[in-house]
């Protein structure tokens, strides 16, 4: 069952983080057109950029089976819209990191193409498709790969929006070490009213005369 805390552990920031950095270098490794990765003169670099692949689909495995149990930072009331839009953008993340490596494998193994990965061939467990429906299905591949670089920026983007904006927490979630205590612009704008509110008082008392002094 999951906990509440003002962070995320340790772990899910390490996977969160190892994610990024895996998919930034599997994607900056492709070739441009999708094909040429599979010639021989790119062997070493399509093992490279598979393995990536692979890791990335075991991470989000780990990750989506510890979710159940994980921590789940306490959250500050959000309006329903930009919560929903947190949810499908999380959601269609999970799925596009799931949907990048199978369409690869799948697409490959109707190629009649093997799985290279570092110092391990996994040869094609269905056969070859005629009219070309493994390059069909590789094209959805590299399709799906630029799709996740423009969410992940908008993901980004949003928790950007978040510190530097709306001045709360949620960047601070996944970041190692940093110090959750930062106002929110909430708490700073009651910090401001109460401020308000005081010297408004304290100029009433100074021009209230007293009782004894309308006597």
């Amino acid at each position: 069952m999951s906990s509440t805390s003002s962070r995320y552990r340790a772990g899910v920031q390490a996977f969160h983080w190892l994610t990024v950095v895996l998919v930034l270098v599997a994607y900056v490794l492709r070739k441009g057109d999708g094909y040429s990765l599979y010639s021989a003169s790119a062997d070493g670099l399509r093992r490279i950029h598979e393995t990536l692949g692979a890791l990335v689909f075991i991470v989000v495995v780990l990750r989506l089976l510890l979710r159940p149990i994980g921590n789940v930072p306490a959250r500050r009331l959000v309006p329903q819209w930009m919560a929903a839009a947190a949810r499908l953008v999380q959601f269609a993340l999970y799925v596009l990191l799931i949907a990048i490596p199978a369409t690869a494998v799948l697409g490959t193994w109707l190629e009649g193409i093997p799985v290279t990965l570092a110092g391990l061939d996994i040869a094609p467990l269905i056969s070859p498709k005629p009219h070309g429906l493994g390059q069909l299905i590789m094209q959805i591949h590299a399709s799906l790969g630029n799709a996740i670089l423009w969410l992940g920026a908008v993901h980004a983007a949003a928790a950007l929006f978040h510190h530097f904006c709306l001045r709360d927490e949620v960047f601070r979630w996944m970041i190692p070490g940093a110090s959750m205590k930062y106002p929110s612009r909430s708490a700073e704008a009651l910090s401001i009213r109460r401020a308000r509110s005081g010297r408004i008082a304290r100029l009433h008392s100074r021009r209230t005369p007293s009782k004894a002094e309308r006597l």
